[in-house]
């Protein structure tokens, strides 16, 4: 007779188990995902064996190559440098801190009484790290296959959203990819002037493509007013 454990009245182990219905995977070592999901806090706390920090690093890393996998497949005309930008605007901490928000990771993660009642549930940085986690315990879990597997049911929304635009919200990589392909140099930008106070400044930015290709934009940071003189150098080239 097999005996049927109840897990209805667990909320912990409710979690669990509705995370792995969310990855699409279902873990063969439960001590893998424990750990995956044990803030340091809360290991100082309750003198637990293990936390995510080890997890996180390698998860890094398996993020990294399955990411940098995937941009060098489907963007096979864009230089390095290009490829890179790509990368980052689905890696960033706050795409994946955004992620991990849809899987509701921090109603699973292990915090620290101290961390917790300081929001550390909804930290970005904690829901970035937990994710990675993941990712690296799942790579030692089921191998590549498996997280490989899971990291394209996550990002396919991602991805395909780089394929149809990949340049969208992006004036400035997509003014260097233009750069480096056409004129084999990267765009230089120049603050001209600063105005304003402190708190309420206004910035004029000038980039340059070469000797002959130059545009100017303002903004209240100098991002954005990097952003408006690649928009604006980006017409000027008739590129869209």
């Amino acid at each position: 007779m097999t005996l049927m454990l109840n897990t209805s009245n667990d909320p912990l182990m409710q979690n669990r188990l509705e995370l792995q219905k969310s990855l699409g995977y279902e873990f063969k070592s439960s001590d893998l995902l424990e750990s995956a999901l044990t803030h340091r806090s809360y290991r100082f706390e309750n003198n637990t064996e293990t936390d995510n920090q080890r997890l996180e690093f390698l998860g890094d890393s398996v993020l990294g190559f399955l990411l940098a996998d995937r941009v060098f497949r489907g963007y096979v005309e864009h230089p390095e440098g290009m490829l890179t930008v790509l990368r980052a605007s689905v890696a960033s901490g706050v795409a994946l801190a955004c992620k991990a928000r849809s899987l509701h990771l921090g109603d699973a993660l292990l915090l620290g009484n101290g961390e917790r009642t300081t929001g550390g549930q909804n930290r970005e940085s904690n829901l970035a790290d937990m994710f990675e986690a993941l990712l690296g315990a799942i790579y030692l879990d089921g191998g590549i296959e498996a997280v490989s597997n899971v990291f394209d049911n996550l990002f396919a929304e991602e991805l395909s959203a780089l394929k149809d635009d990949p340049w969208s919200d992006n004036p400035k990589g997509h003014l260097q990819s233009i750069a480096q392909k056409d004129y084999q140099v990267d765009p230089v930008y120049e603050t001209l002037e600063e105005t304003g106070p402190k708190h309420c400044s206004r910035f004029r930015v000038r980039v340059s493509v070469g000797e002959a290709l130059k545009a100017e934009g303002t903004g209240g940071t100098k991002r954005a007013a990097q952003s408006v003189a690649a928009t604006a150098l980006l017409k000027e080239m008739e590129i869209k």
